[in-house]
C-alpha cells in the first residue's frame, strides 16, 4: 500500500499504480469552487460585525429591487403595446419619449440590483485600502440613492407627455403617475 504522502509527492510510483487511480485520488482532495452567488451570500451573512451593515444594505437594496421590478414589467408591457397595438409608424417624438420612458423605468431596478453585487466586489475583489473602500462604498450608496430618486421622478414626468397618454390611459396608470 502506498501512503498518501507518497501519492502527493513528485516521485514516480512503483508497485503498479496507474495514473487514472492517482488522478481520482487527487480530484477527491481538491476543493470545490463556490459559485459567485454563494460567495456574495457568504459575504453578506458572514459571522462578523460588518454583517450588521451588510445585511441592512442587502435588505434596503433588496426592497428597492422588489419595489422596482414592477417597472421592468411595465417597460416590457409598453414595448409589447407599441409593437402589437401600433398600426401606423409614429413620429420621432414618440420614439424618443418612449425610449426615455423605458430607460427611466429600468434604471432604478438596474441600479438596485447592481449595487448588491458592487458592494461585494468592492470589499472582496479589490486590494484597496480600507479607507478607500469606505469612501467608494459611501459614494455609490449616496449616488445610487440619488439616481434612483431622480429616475423615479423622471419616469413620472416623462409619463405625463402626450406621446405616452394613450398607453397611460389604456393601462390605467393615471393614479400611479
Amino acid at each position: 500500500m502506498v501512503s498518501d504522502a507518497k501519492l502527493l509527492s513528485n516521485e514516480p510510483l512503483t508497485n503498479g499504480y496507474n495514473s487514472l487511480y492517482i488522478d481520482s485520488l487527487m480530484k477527491e482532495k481538491k476543493e470545490v469552487k463556490k459559485s459567485y452567488l454563494s460567495e456574495v451570500m457568504d459575504f453578506y451573512f458572514a459571522p462578523k460585525l460588518r454583517s450588521v451593515f451588510t445585511v441592512f444594505f442587502l435588505i434596503s437594496y433588496g426592497f428597492f429591487v422588489l419595489y422596482y421590478i414592477d417597472n421592468v414589467f411595465l417597460a416590457i408591457h409598453y414595448v409589447l403595446y407599441i409593437i402589437i397595438g401600433s398600426n401606423v409608424l409614429q413620429n420621432t417624438s414618440h420614439l424618443f419619449w418612449g425610449l426615455s420612458f423605458i430607460l427611466t423605468l429600468m434604471l432604478p431596478f438596474s441600479i438596485s440590483i447592481y449595487s448588491i453585487f458592487l458592494l461585494f466586489d468592492v470589499w472582496q475583489k479589490t486590494d484597496w485600502s480600507k479607507y478607500i473602500k469606505i469612501i467608494i462604498t459611501a459614494l455609490f450608496i449616496i449616488l445610487g440613492l440619488i439616481t434612483i430618486s431622480v429616475m423615479d421622478d423622471a419616469a413620472r414626468k416623462v409619463a405625463q407627455h402626450p406621446e405616452l397618454s394613450s398607453f397611460i390611459e389604456d393601462v390605467n396608470l393615471t393614479g400611479r403617475i
